[in-house]
């Protein structure tokens, strides 16, 4: 049952206004946005989503995604694996719709590998800071996989790096994320999807991050 309390922060979190880093869009019968805005000196951002549903035999009647994804971050973190930390993350039915919120502080450090990749064009990194990376990613993806999860939506735009000091990588959007009976077939997953679309990563660098996972 849900208390008044719990109602009431749900709704002051559903009402925060900022500036959208994910415009609205309507798919799968509900809507799904982000924003991004200022919580207590930092900037967080603040996922909403409206019956964004998946189903399974445990939830044949279906569960928000954002509920999924909390789960997925709390999995994560306690394996040592770099994700968002989690400020605020419930859904409730409200009149008859499922509404969920998934507020997250924004990874100050971090860039994507793709930014990253994009500023070593502009001015290169060394070599050491660049193998420190790649080896860094493939830590990474070995704590993912370690407790048998694949990332589910495994593309460059979701894989995050700092190398200001320590060389450092993790992950974001982690809603597809799902747990496989053996961790071989959440590494193929992973793996082959990222492989598709790997640019800009090089096919040389993604192979030293292979070696490196191999060696872990």
């Amino acid at each position: 049952m849900t208390s008044a309390a719990e109602r009431e922060e749900f709704a002051r979190w559903w009402a925060t206004e900022g500036d959208w880093v994910e415009e609205p869009n309507q798919r799968r019968g509900g809507m799904s946005g982000v924003q991004r805005t200022q919580y207590n000196g930092k900037t967080v951002y603040v996922k909403r989503m409206t019956h964004h549903l998946f189903h399974s035999l445990r939830y044949p009647f279906g569960r928000p995604t954002i509920v999924r994804e909390i789960d997925v971050i709390r999995d994560l973190e306690k394996a040592g694996v770099i994700v968002p930390k989690i400020v605020y993350g419930k859904a409730m039915k409200i009149d008859g719709e499922w509404r969920a919120l998934l507020v997250t502080e924004d990874m100050a450090g971090f860039i994507s590998i793709a930014d990253w990749y994009e500023q070593h064009a502009k001015t290169p990194f060394s070599d050491e800071l660049r193998e420190g990376m790649l080896r860094a990613v493939a830590v990474a993806f070995k704590g993912m996989h370690s407790v048998k999860r694949q990332h589910g939506c495994c593309y460059v735009r979701h894989i995050y790096v700092r190398t200001d000091g320590k060389e450092q990588a993790g992950f974001l959007d982690l809603e597809k994320s799902r747990r496989r009976l053996c961790r071989e077939k959440a590494i193929h997953h992973d793996f082959r999807q990222l492989e598709k679309y790997l640019d800009p990563i090089p096919r040389a660098d993604w192979e030293k991050v292979k070696a490196y996972y191999r060696t872990l």
